[in-house]
């Protein structure tokens, strides 16, 4: 059993080789064919390669994005719908006569180049609708889906823009990274979704609406993968939030101290002005402490200081309204005696006389 078993495998080993060998003679016959028209292709090549070619084919794929997005709109469609036809015609006529001469230059190594292909099925996707139309008639269901696929002809800017290229290159070394990271994920939550439903989807007093079979059990853990992290924001949020009203608080209480203590002084000592004791509690302050904004006109520290500013300002207007009195007073008293006086002094001139 075991030699037929071998001898099988050997044929099969035989086979295997025979057609790669057939398949790398037919290469290389084809390689080793002359062309008869090398003048042409090399014409071909050159117009293919050169720069103008480029510009051509860039502001074709543009202009062409261009006019799909005017095709959205009903009113544009239907005033320039014979323009829209034409253009259609000479976007596909380009795209075709590209790949027609791509294909012309070298048939061979053309299928190797991976944006090649792409732009083979660019152009496969272009002939859809119109085979569609053809066969299944205009009003058929899945036409517009054939239609939206047309958004993909201008993938074929990827092939003229050396950026884009390399972009993509970049990250198509990054897949295999991001893949593994995925599948190890993946593989962590099968882990726990199985160790979550054996213990906690039990049918007898278990949880069976979060851990009932394995894709509530993903979903439950996905769920509490995304409720931690915003959980730990917010405690995070919060935690930021008590120490900074904390700090208010020390700042408050220290701002209110020296208030008080100013005050006390004031009463104690004789201060000349109210910006005198102004500018002494200006000295307590420091440069290091943070600005209390939010909340400060509602804070008990700022009523305290600013009632007490408010009694010393009454103090002061009271005292001015009775200087003002007295000034007052003491007017009226010398307007009553001046023509007491100007009668005494013409009755003692009378006399004289």
């Amino acid at each position: 059993m075991s030699q037929l078993f071998h001898h099988q495998n050997h044929k099969r080993a035989i086979t295997n080789s025979l057609s790669d060998n057939a398949s790398v003679m037919f290469c290389g016959s084809c390689r080793k064919l002359q062309r008869k028209d090398t003048e042409c292709q090399e014409f071909v090549k050159r117009v293919i390669m050169s720069h103008l070619f480029k510009i051509i084919m860039i502001s074709t794929v543009s202009l062409n994005a261009f006019f799909m997005v005017l095709w959205t709109d009903y009113k544009t469609r239907y005033k320039l719908f014979r323009l829209f036809e034409v253009s259609e015609l000479i976007f596909v006529s380009i795209y075709s006569s590209e790949f027609c001469m791509k294909l012309y230059v070298d048939p061979i190594d053309y299928w190797k180049d991976g944006y090649n292909v792409l732009d083979v099925v660019i152009i496969i996707t272009v002939f859809i609708p119109y085979g569609l139309r053809k066969f299944k008639g205009k009003h058929y269901p899945y036409l517009n889906i054939a239609d939206g696929i047309q958004s993909l002809r201008i993938l074929k800017l990827i092939t003229y823009s050396r950026g884009i290229r390399t972009l993509i290159t970049a990250v198509g070394q990054t897949v295999y990274t991001v893949a593994s990271v995925i599948i190890l994920l993946f593989v962590l939550m099968y882990i726990f979704a199985i160790l979550g439903f054996y213990l906690f989807g039990v049918p007898d007093g278990g949880d069976m609406n979060n851990w009932g079979n394995l894709a509530v059990a993903f979903f439950t853990l996905f769920s509490l993968a995304t409720d931690s992290i915003k959980k730990f924001e917010r405690e995070l949020m919060v935690e930021r939030h008590m120490t900074l009203m904390e700090e208010k608080q020390v700042i408050l209480k220290r701002q209110q101290e020296e208030v008080s203590r100013l005050m006390q002084r004031r009463k104690n000592v004789d201060y000349k002005s109210f910006s005198e004791l102004v500018e002494n509690f200006k000295k307590t302050l420091r440069h290091t402490d943070p600005m209390v904004l939010d909340d400060f006109g509602t804070s008990l520290p700022f009523i305290d200081v600013y009632l007490t500013t408010l009694d010393n300002q009454d103090t002061t207007i009271c005292k001015l309204q009775e200087l003002y009195y007295e000034i007052v007073h003491v007017l009226n008293l010398m307007l009553e005696d001046l023509p007491q006086k100007k009668q005494s002094h013409s009755s003692e001139n009378v006399d004289e006389k």
